[in-house]
């Protein structure tokens, strides 16, 4: 096979201690994606996710020297992506590239796990810096998955010591109104 055809591939996991919903919502949905994702140090400036079959996916940056746009191939919400991965680069010395990602999630007892497959590169002496950069993103969505974890866990803690403020009045919970009359 000659090295011209894009055959090589890369494969990257990550467990983490959120539900599947949640860590799909993070690779999905545009607030999500500008807390984590920052790929060369850029932030992202609009996504667009059609999670659908030939639905559209692009990435706008910031900096505006490049932008990722695609097609999905598969879209199972919770469970798996497929979609074309296409870098477009403003910066002549930096080359377009297009890929093919595979991402499955899954359910797990304590938690969920991401599976990333992107086929496509160009030789075999690419895989290490396109591997070491999802590595590094996977990471960052850890770091903020966990954070974001930890912050509902805070809230549900402050909210525990507080007495039943029923009906949002602000009686004692020997005093909650219930239809407008005091229950005592």
């Amino acid at each position: 096979m000659e090295e011209n055809q894009k055959t090589h591939t890369i494969e990257v996991s990550q467990d983490f201690s959120v539900p599947v919903e949640e860590l799909f919502q993070a690779w999905t949905e545009a607030e999500h994606l500008k807390q984590w994702w920052h790929p060369m140090g850029d932030s992202l400036e609009s996504v667009t996710n059609e999670l659908q079959a030939d639905g559209a996916v692009e990435y706008q940056f910031k900096k505006n020297e490049f932008r990722v746009s695609g097609n999905y191939k598969e879209a199972e919400i919770n469970k798996k992506l497929v979609y074309t991965w296409n870098w477009d680069f403003d910066k002549d010395d930096l080359l377009n590239e297009t890929y093919t990602l595979s991402i499955s999630f899954e359910s797990k007892d304590d938690g969920s796990s991401i599976h990333i497959v992107q086929e496509g590169l160009a030789s075999e002496e690419a895989a290490p810096a396109h591997e070491g950069a999802w590595k590094t993103e996977l990471q960052s969505l850890k770091k903020y998955l966990e954070k974001s974890a930890d912050s509902a866990d805070e809230n549900l803690k402050s909210d525990a010591g507080q007495s039943d403020r029923s009906g949002g009045y602000n009686e004692a919970p020997e005093q909650v109104k219930v239809g407008g009359a005091d229950v005592i």
